[in-house]
């Protein structure tokens, strides 16, 4: 029974953290309608900011993360002003584009801080829930990105701002025939998506280890979660972050860690094929 509520409790902990690693994929999707092949590597350049950030200025790790969004924020904003703007009617030059922007920065990365697994040491001590050890690191991560998350949806359904980008989502002819000017939405959506991937990076880093090729590993989950909980549909990303986060510790916990990718395209596989739009079946096909 104690392993039992050990897996949900780390499963919820965990979703938290998952929820911030797709929600800035599902926004860029949502609005832009664009698969973003570099989210990977904006994962990463926020761990990596976070890591130089604690090693080199001694910033706390979660202080950190305000400071990735900012920096990764900044990147994105430059991707979409310099290039993807104008591969609109261009998806396929536009996705490979993005995959070599990913092999630039991993590249980059690689050249900097060498092929060795980073950590970033947290300790903040075990609290017990009951004979359930805590780690007091992963609570305060997960309630960071709680924070992170729900200030963004706030964001995006009460204020007015936020209705326009949704607007976008759902019908961009629309916007434009009153007067809203959709390109500069683009541009906050992108550089919001990928502020959110930088800070998903900079707080998943306090959990595991990593290195300069690790995004595509994050970014694998992140696409998981956006496929299950529907293209587009943040709600249902919520949702399936739970999901997912609750497969990956079972089956790490219960069976192997070496059947985690396994089990979650398996999972994949089964949404696509029973519930194409996702859990709440509202995203897109």
């Amino acid at each position: 029974m104690n392993t039992l509520l050990n897996v949900l409790l780390s499963s919820v902990l965990l979703a938290g953290v998952y929820f911030i690693l797709s929600l800035g994929l599902n926004i860029i999707l949502g609005v832009l309608d664009i698969v973003n092949f570099a989210h990977g590597a904006l994962i990463i350049l926020g761990a990596y900011s976070t890591y130089v950030l604690h090693t080199h200025l001694s910033l706390d790790p979660f202080l950190a993360v305000l400071a990735d969004m900012v920096v990764v924020g900044v990147i994105g904003a430059v991707v979409y002003l310099g290039y993807l703007r104008f591969t609109v009617n261009s998806p396929l030059v536009r996705m490979f584009a993005l995959i070599g922007f990913s092999s630039v920065v991993s590249a980059l990365l690689l050249m900097a801080f060498g092929s060795d697994y980073r950590t970033i040491p947290v300790d903040l001590g075990t609290w017990y829930l009951g004979s359930i050890p805590v780690r007091v690191s992963q609570v305060v991560a997960f309630v960071f990105a709680a924070a992170l998350g729900g200030a963004t949806m706030l964001v995006l359904y009460r204020t007015t701002l936020g209705k326009a980008v949704r607007a976008v989502t759902d019908d961009r002819t629309s916007v434009q025939l009153v007067g809203i000017n959709d390109r500069r939405l683009s541009l906050l959506a992108f550089t919001v998506g990928a502020g959110l991937a930088g800070a998903a990076g900079g707080i998943i880093a306090t959990y595991v280890t990593f290195a300069s090729d690790s995004g595509l590993a994050f970014a694998i989950i992140a696409f998981a979660i956006v496929i299950i909980g529907g293209l587009g549909d943040i709600w249902g990303g919520a949702i399936a972050s739970f999901l997912v986060a609750l497969l990956l510790t079972a089956v790490t916990v219960y069976l192997s860690s070496a059947l985690v990718n396994t089990a979650l395209f398996l999972l994949v596989l089964m949404v696509l094929l029973l519930r194409p739009r996702g859990v709440l079946n509202r995203g897109r096909v």
